[in-house]
């Protein structure tokens, strides 16, 4: 009986343990994903910001063909 108690809590110990790491694994995972989602962020806002617009009012050659 004393043995089998003993067992439990060793598998308590090793579980409680396992857990913990996961725990901090996960954290550190959403942190990572957190940063990443605000690189993206600033990424997009300058590739917005480099793009030409549709409707260029400062080319006023006239075309090839005329």
């Amino acid at each position: 009986m004393e043995q089998t108690i003993e067992d439990l809590q060793t598998r308590l110990s090793f579980q409680e343990e396992t857990i913990e790491q996961m725990t901090k694994t996960l954290v550190a995972q959403q942190n990572e994903m957190y940063e990443i989602r605000q690189m993206m962020k600033h990424i997009q806002k300058q590739i917005v910001a480099i793009t030409p617009s549709d409707i260029d009012t400062s080319n006023n050659e006239v075309p090839p063909h005329y």
